[in-house]
């Protein structure tokens, strides 16, 4: 099953995962890159939404702040929170 990608700005956060339907529960996906930080995204039937600020994904320093960032977000179980790292540790072996 494809994935379909769309973007959300920061500001939305919350009111974007209060609107999701019951029972859908977003898993947070944080995914790493090199030089670039961590973004990212909630996953939800088959689509990711990745979150932005300005037209261009919002950049984390650290999990730490994603867990703040989604501390009292509705409709999101960050217990199934995913890194994913593959990028980031490609980009090691690379250099």
């Amino acid at each position: 099953m494809d994935t379909v990608i769309m973007n959300l700005e920061r500001q939305e956060l919350y009111s974007f995962c209060d609107l999701l339907p019951e029972p859908i529960i977003a898993r947070p996906v944080v995914t790493a890159t090199r030089g670039r930080g961590l973004t990212l995204a909630l996953e939800y039937q088959g689509q990711r939404v990745t979150l932005i600020e300005g037209g261009k994904p919002y950049k984390f320093c650290s999990v730490d702040a994603v867990m703040f960032e989604l501390d009292g977000a509705p409709n999101v179980d960050t217990a199934r929170l995913v890194i994913e790292a593959a990028n980031y540790l490609l980009a090691l072996i690379e250099s």
